[in-house]
């Protein structure tokens, strides 16, 4: 199991942009660089988080990209669902055969994918700034 590149960048982005103070901003250009990301990839995922109320941006001189909303208040799961349309899907059971224990295996996969998506939710972008290095500021950019 694995999160797509787009909702890896974009988690990357929302993180850096919420160590940040409340209102200071960043290019595209220097998110990239900073997170070690694609940037014409990164303007795609900026301009769909940004419509999803997760970012603001600003024009002109000192413009860039910052929070929309404190840190505390965006989820890891926000994000990728923002990017991705979907949380963690493990398997459809719609499409699965019928044997001896594949109602075991549903159930299991079923378990797993609501503890993994249960954490996503519950886990905020201030949580995760907070078990970075010790030094970072959580940005509160409202």
């Amino acid at each position: 199991m694995q999160i797509s590149k787009k909702a890896d960048y974009a988690i990357r982005a929302v993180t850096i942009l919420a160590t940040l103070g409340p209102e200071r901003t960043l290019q595209a250009q220097e998110l990239a660089s900073m997170g070690q990301i694609p940037t014409k990839f990164l303007e795609q995922i900026l301009l769909v988080l940004k419509r999803a109320g997760i970012l603001r941006s600003k024009r002109g001189v000192g413009g860039g990209y910052r929070l929309g909303k404190e840190s505390r208040l965006i989820s890891v799961g926000d994000v990728i669902e923002a990017v991705d349309g979907e949380l963690v899907q493990l398997h459809d059971s719609t499409e699965f055969p019928s044997f001896s224990g594949a109602s075991g295996i549903a159930k299991c996969l079923g378990d797993a994918e609501e503890a993994v998506n249960d954490l996503l939710r519950k886990t905020t972008i201030e949580d995760v700034v907070q078990h970075g290095e010790g030094d970072s500021m959580v940005g509160y950019g409202i």
